[in-house]
Protein backbone atom coordinates (compact mmCIF):
# COMPACT_ATOMS: atom_id res chain seq x y z
CA UNK A 1 0.00 0.00 0.00
CA UNK A 2 1.30 3.73 -0.93
CA UNK A 3 0.27 6.64 1.31
CA UNK A 4 1.02 10.27 0.04
CA UNK A 5 0.97 12.82 2.37
CA UNK A 6 0.32 16.45 0.53
CA UNK A 7 0.83 19.33 3.50
CA UNK A 8 0.97 23.28 3.87
CA UNK A 9 2.81 24.73 6.83
CA UNK A 10 3.60 28.30 7.45
CA UNK A 11 5.32 27.82 11.31
CA UNK A 12 6.59 23.70 10.66
CA UNK A 13 3.60 22.11 12.83
CA UNK A 14 2.48 20.66 9.68
CA UNK A 15 5.60 19.53 8.41
CA UNK A 16 5.95 17.89 11.63
CA UNK A 17 2.92 16.16 11.25
CA UNK A 18 3.20 14.87 8.06
CA UNK A 19 6.33 13.69 8.76
CA UNK A 20 5.83 11.91 11.86
CA UNK A 21 2.67 9.94 10.00
CA UNK A 22 4.93 9.25 7.33
CA UNK A 23 7.29 7.31 9.59
CA UNK A 24 4.45 5.65 11.14
CA UNK A 25 3.37 4.36 7.83
CA UNK A 26 6.70 3.26 7.33
CA UNK A 27 7.19 1.27 10.13
CA UNK A 28 4.23 -0.38 10.08
CA UNK A 29 5.21 -1.77 6.35
CA UNK A 30 3.39 0.32 4.33
CA UNK A 31 5.12 2.97 1.59
CA UNK A 32 4.42 6.68 2.16
CA UNK A 33 5.72 10.13 0.42
CA UNK A 34 5.42 13.39 2.06
CA UNK A 35 5.15 16.35 -0.23
CA UNK A 36 5.63 20.27 0.42
CA UNK A 37 2.53 21.94 -2.07
CA UNK A 38 5.14 24.65 -3.27
CA UNK A 39 7.35 21.57 -4.35
CA UNK A 40 4.84 20.05 -6.36
CA UNK A 41 2.34 20.18 -9.47
CA UNK A 42 -1.30 19.29 -8.07
CA UNK A 43 -1.96 18.05 -11.71
CA UNK A 44 0.86 15.36 -11.22
CA UNK A 45 0.18 13.70 -7.68
CA UNK A 46 2.00 10.70 -7.79
CA UNK A 47 -0.23 7.12 -7.88
CA UNK A 48 -0.96 6.52 -4.48
CA UNK A 49 -3.83 3.76 -2.61
CA UNK A 50 -4.47 7.13 0.17
CA UNK A 51 -3.81 10.67 -0.15
CA UNK A 52 -3.84 12.66 2.76
CA UNK A 53 -4.02 16.47 2.81
CA UNK A 54 -2.57 18.88 5.74
CA UNK A 55 -3.51 22.53 5.69
CA UNK A 56 -2.81 25.50 8.31
CA UNK A 57 -5.68 27.36 9.41
CA UNK A 58 -5.97 31.32 8.66
CA UNK A 59 -8.47 33.61 9.79
CA UNK A 60 -10.57 30.46 10.67
CA UNK A 61 -10.71 29.12 6.57
CA UNK A 62 -8.34 27.42 4.66
CA UNK A 63 -5.30 29.10 3.54
CA UNK A 64 -5.57 30.30 -0.54
CA UNK A 65 -2.27 28.56 -1.64
CA UNK A 66 -4.32 24.91 -0.12
CA UNK A 67 -7.49 25.54 -1.67
CA UNK A 68 -5.66 26.59 -5.10
CA UNK A 69 -3.83 23.36 -4.71
CA UNK A 70 -6.88 20.93 -3.97
CA UNK A 71 -8.97 22.86 -7.47
CA UNK A 72 -6.16 21.61 -9.54
CA UNK A 73 -5.72 18.45 -7.86
CA UNK A 74 -5.98 15.30 -10.40
CA UNK A 75 -5.51 11.96 -8.65
CA UNK A 76 -6.18 10.40 -11.80
CA UNK A 77 -8.88 8.19 -11.08
CA UNK A 78 -12.51 9.20 -9.88
CA UNK A 79 -13.12 7.42 -6.83
CA UNK A 80 -9.41 8.19 -5.70
CA UNK A 81 -8.92 8.14 -1.43
CA UNK A 82 -8.51 10.68 0.61
CA UNK A 83 -8.08 12.18 4.33
CA UNK A 84 -7.87 14.86 6.12
CA UNK A 85 -5.81 16.73 8.94
CA UNK A 86 -4.75 20.49 9.75
CA UNK A 87 -3.17 21.56 13.11
CA UNK A 88 -4.82 24.23 14.62
CA UNK A 89 -5.08 26.39 17.75
CA UNK A 90 -8.96 26.96 17.93
CA UNK A 91 -11.08 24.01 17.08
CA UNK A 92 -12.80 25.11 13.69
CA UNK A 93 -14.54 22.76 11.25
CA UNK A 94 -14.71 25.38 8.18
CA UNK A 95 -11.49 24.47 6.59
CA UNK A 96 -12.39 20.66 6.81
CA UNK A 97 -15.23 21.40 5.34
CA UNK A 98 -13.93 24.00 2.53
CA UNK A 99 -11.62 20.92 1.90
CA UNK A 100 -13.85 18.38 1.80
CA UNK A 101 -16.14 20.64 -0.74
CA UNK A 102 -13.27 20.74 -3.34
CA UNK A 103 -12.11 16.69 -3.20
CA UNK A 104 -15.58 15.72 -3.32
CA UNK A 105 -16.41 18.21 -5.92
CA UNK A 106 -13.33 15.73 -7.66
CA UNK A 107 -15.34 12.63 -6.93
CA UNK A 108 -12.81 11.66 -4.12
CA UNK A 109 -13.60 9.07 -1.71
CA UNK A 110 -13.10 9.93 2.38
CA UNK A 111 -11.63 7.02 4.17
CA UNK A 112 -11.12 8.47 7.39
CA UNK A 113 -12.36 10.87 10.23
CA UNK A 114 -10.69 14.35 9.92
CA UNK A 115 -8.00 14.52 12.65
CA UNK A 116 -7.30 17.70 14.42
CA UNK A 117 -4.05 18.60 15.87
CA UNK A 118 -3.74 21.28 18.66
CA UNK A 119 -1.04 23.83 18.75
CA UNK A 120 -0.43 25.29 22.09
CA UNK A 121 1.07 28.35 20.78
CA UNK A 122 0.98 30.32 17.22
CA UNK A 123 4.65 28.85 16.65
CA UNK A 124 4.45 25.56 18.93
CA UNK A 125 4.28 23.78 20.53
CA UNK A 126 1.91 20.50 19.60
CA UNK A 127 -0.68 19.18 21.80
CA UNK A 128 1.12 16.27 24.05
CA UNK A 129 -0.56 13.28 22.21
CA UNK A 130 -0.26 14.67 18.81
CA UNK A 131 1.63 11.57 17.89
CA UNK A 132 -0.88 9.03 19.38
CA UNK A 133 -3.69 10.68 17.47
CA UNK A 134 -1.05 10.11 13.96
CA UNK A 135 -0.31 6.92 15.06
CA UNK A 136 -3.82 5.94 15.01
CA UNK A 137 -4.45 7.72 11.63
CA UNK A 138 -1.82 5.53 10.45
CA UNK A 139 -3.63 2.43 11.66
CA UNK A 140 -6.89 3.40 10.27
CA UNK A 141 -5.20 3.91 6.68
CA UNK A 142 -3.56 0.85 6.03
CA UNK A 143 -6.35 -0.98 7.84
CA UNK A 144 -8.70 0.52 5.21
CA UNK A 145 -6.56 -1.01 2.02
CA UNK A 146 -6.04 -4.16 3.55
Amino acid sequence: MKICIIYDSKYGNGKICAEYLESVIRSKGSEAQTLFIRAIKPESLPPADIYVFSSPTHVGGTPWKMKRFLKKVSPGQEGAKYALMIPHMAPMIRPLQQMEKILRSKKMTKVAEDLKIKVLGIKGPLEESYKQKLEELAVKLIGENI
